[in-house]
C-alpha cells in the first residue's frame, strides 16, 4: 500500500513508500501510528492509517488540475476549428478527447480516500467502498469548521 498523507504533528504533507499491511506509517517528524487494524485479513482497507476514520472513497488515481488542462485544451482547439468553419473537425476533436479521457478513466487504477483527512491509499483493494458522496463530505466540512472554532473559543477564553 503506498500512502500519502499529512502529518497530524508537523502538518507536512508526505507520500510513503511502499507500507505493509502489518506495519507502522512512521512521519520523518517523530509521529507514527500502527496500521495493522486498518487492514483486515482478506487485506481490504477497513479505515483510514493516518486518522482511523472508517469512511472512505474511492476515486480514480489521477490528477483533477491535467483532467482539466486536457478538457480545456480540447475545446479550445475545436473552438478554433468551429471559427475557421471546420465543424468536423471540431467535432472530431472533440470526440478525440472523450476518447482520450474515457481511456484514462479505464487505465488509471482506483484509490481511496479518507474524508476527514484526505489521506491516499493506493495499491490497495478498493472492494466494499462506494463513490464521493457529497452529504458525507459536508458534515466532515462542517466538523473540521466546528473543531477550528472550539479551539479558537478555546484559545481565546
Amino acid at each position: 500500500m503506498i500512502v500519502s498523507y499529512r502529518c497530524p504533528q508537523c502538518d507536512q504533507v508526505h507520500a510513503s513508500t511502499p507500507v505493509e499491511e502489518s506495519g507502522t506509517l512512521v512521519c520523518p517528524c517523530g509521529w507514527n501510528r500502527e496500521i495493522s487494524t486498518a487492514v483486515d485479513a482478506a487485506g481490504h482497507l477497513k479505515q483510514c492509517v493516518a486518522c482511523g476514520n472508517g469512511d472512505l472513497w474511492r476515486q480514480k488515481n489521477f490528477p483533477q488540475f491535467w483532467g482539466v488542462v486536457i478538457v480545456a485544451v480540447g475545446a479550445i482547439i475545436s473552438s478554433v476549428f468551429y471559427a475557421y468553419y471546420q465543424p468536423l473537425w471540431a467535432m472530431g476533436t472533440l470526440m478525440l478527447v472523450a476518447l482520450i479521457d474515457m481511456g484514462l478513466y479505464i487505465w488509471m487504477p482506483d484509490v481511496l480516500v479518507c474524508y476527514r483527512c484526505q489521506t491516499r491509499h493506493g495499491n490497495i483493494s478498493t472492494e466494499g467502498h462506494s463513490d464521493f458522496d457529497h452529504e458525507m463530505f459536508e458534515k466532515y466540512r462542517q466538523d473540521a469548521i466546528r473543531l477550528q472554532q472550539a479551539a479558537a473559543e478555546h484559545k481565546d477564553g
